[in-house]
């Protein structure tokens, strides 16, 4: 059924243009990041919705592998970087992540792709070690980075009852993130549909969670009585 993806397709554009606007009006690094993020989700489901209707072309599969699978979830962990650190340090791992964009598309457009792409889309490519371990690398540290960014918040909380927002906003963006993860892992077990109805979540939970980190704490939260 292609109405999965194409529901993927709108809430990553409509999360895109929202943060993009929201941007504009309160510049913030974070911020740019994150619409790239949503952006590639959206280009992604794009490419499934006119692969499933009109056949998939060597080209679509390329871009749908390079940024569905393996470019999104480092610009996800990025824009966290830019909440969490020094603004210098995350330049320059900005500087890290648009030479590993540069590495990954290049290493996509050699990869060969079988007779069967018109039906098999991104499944037909074949990829080698160096995209592979790209693709497992880039996600396994982005996963990690969000992750610790939310554990990070958390004990910031616990300890200085500060940073509540962020805190609440980082733990719904590292859950998004977990749920297109899970549809992933259900696609490789041959659930393809799953796949954009965990997106469609996880979408909708990311861009809740950016939301959220954009709401000043008003005043610490007092700590609670011995």
């Amino acid at each position: 059924m292609v109405i999965f993806p194409i529901v993927a397709a709108i809430l990553a554009f409509g999360c895109a243009a929202a943060v993009a606007r929201d941007y504009l009006a309160r510049p913030r690094p974070a911020g740019l990041v994150w619409s790239i993020a949503f952006a590639i989700f959206g280009v992604a489901a794009l490419c499934e919705v006119i692969g499933t209707l009109s056949g998939w072309t060597p080209l679509m599969a390329r871009i749908y592998y390079v940024l569905g699978a393996t470019l999104v979830v480092g610009y996800l962990a990025l824009g966290e970087l830019y909440l969490l650190m020094r603004r210098s340090w995350a330049d320059r791992a900005a500087g890290v992540m648009i030479l590993l964009t540069a590495l990954a598309v290049s290493l996509i457009s050699q990869t060969p792709i079988g007779p069967n792409v018109v039906d098999e889309g991104w499944r037909a490519l074949e990829r080698g070690p160096g995209m592979t371990a790209m693709t497992i690398g880039i996600n396994s540290t982005g996963t990690a980075i969000l992750v610790g960014g939310l554990l990070y918040s958390v004990i910031s909380f616990r300890r200085k009852r500060i940073m509540r927002n962020r805190m609440i906003g980082l733990s719904l963006i590292v859950a998004g993130t977990l749920a297109v993860a899970s549809g992933g892992t259900l696609t490789r077990l041959g659930s393809d549909q799953l796949l954009y109805i965990a997106m469609s979540i996880g979408i909708a939970l990311m861009f809740a969670g950016y939301l959220w980190t954009r709401k000043p704490d008003a005043r610490p939260v007092a700590a609670p009585a011995a």
